[in-house]
């Protein structure tokens, strides 16, 4: 990195997640329910989630542990008993290596969201309001994440990569080959090209999320291209105010609606410059539905499901137009291309 501020701003230090992950082993639920009380006093709930997914790590990998003592005989050698595993039975049973699958995709979903937790905005940048953060009325109750990364380059090199994004253009430069795994028609350009053809992102205009079978997407509420010196864009999708796939717009655009009353965001992007040298990429998403906390397993489906996506999916694109813009060419062979 050039002198200036860091490519991500961490939570913790080494040492704390370390010990996170540690509790969560020696303790299990109790270590990851005192990793929760740590992150909780940052009053921040990026920390509470890292912090608990730091600890589901740990328990995880307890979890792996004793199943490979079980199944290499290590327990039997010496006369000793699993009080949890032994549960479901002596031996190698199904439901233990059921238990061992769980721990695993506790872990496997807990790295996603610790890699996607790691961009992040600065305390200043949080304080900031967004292009497009008026779109809920005050008191609405949303779920916010956001993301922030510092590139090597200036605001005009890093823009015209944004402007295209859109499964109709250039794509969302995530993970496309996984997403296409899912149907969906994702074609993402890694060919450090600007295309004039793409340069022109307006309001009014749909930017597609997935082209098949699930033709959603949002609208682009605001945007600068540059002008008066700067680069953003706010857009939204609102089962209130848009169309819906079930009763799309005129180019098929829709809203996600799920089966909420209403479901909406907004997805609001920005990229300023610190120095001589570099800038700040940032964004802020906020998801609103109905019912919210009347129903808490809507809120774990938002969080875990579409949450889960998301997040990867910001932090992959936000990195591949770092790395773009910096003129990284051997970036590629971390994504699935």
């Amino acid at each position: 990195m050039a002198e200036g501020q860091p490519r991500f701003l961490d939570r913790f230090s080494k040492g704390m997640k370390v010990s996170f992950v540690v509790l969560g082993y020696v303790l299990g639920i109790i270590g990851v329910l005192i990793d929760w009380a740590i992150g909780h006093k940052k009053k921040m709930m990026e920390c509470s989630a890292e912090a608990i997914w730091y600890g589901l790590i740990g328990w995880g990998a307890n979890v792996i542990t004793r199943f490979i003592l079980i199944a290499t005989g290590v327990y039997a050698h010496f006369g000793l008993t699993d009080p949890v595993q032994g549960l479901f039975g002596p031996g190698v049973t199904a439901w233990n290596i059921l238990w061992c699958i769980c721990g695993a995709c506790f872990i496997f979903l807990s790295m996603l969201w610790i890699y996607g937790l790691r961009t992040k905005m600065s305390d200043p940048e949080r304080a900031y309001v967004m292009k497009g953060d008026d779109h809920f009325a005050p008191g609405t109750k949303t779920l916010r994440y956001d993301g922030g990364i510092t590139v090597n380059a200036l605001p005009e090199t890093i823009w015209p990569y944004m402007q295209q994004a859109g499964q109709s253009k250039g794509g969302w430069y995530s993970f496309e080959r996984l997403e296409r795994l899912f149907t969906f028609d994702i074609t993402n350009h890694y060919d450090w090209q600007k295309y004039p053809q793409w340069q022109n992102l307006h309001t009014g205009e749909f930017q597609w999320f997935h082209q098949a079978p699930w033709s959603i997407g949002e609208w682009v509420t605001d945007c600068s291209n540059g002008e008066n010196g700067l680069y953003y864009w706010a857009a939204h999708s609102d089962t209130a105010t848009d169309p819906t796939w079930k009763d799309r717009g005129p180019n098929q655009e829709g809203a996600l609606r799920l089966w909420f009353k209403r479901f909406a965001w907004t997805w609001n992007w920005e990229v300023y410059q610190i120095n001589e040298t570099q800038s700040r990429f940032i964004y802020r998403c906020d998801c609103h539905f109905d019912p919210f906390l009347r129903t808490p397993i809507h809120k774990y489906f938002v969080v875990f499901i579409l949450g889960t996506a998301s997040l990867v999916m910001g932090r992959c694109c936000m990195e591949t137009i770092t790395k773009l813009s910096e003129g990284d060419r051997n970036f590629r062979k971390r994504y699935f291309e």
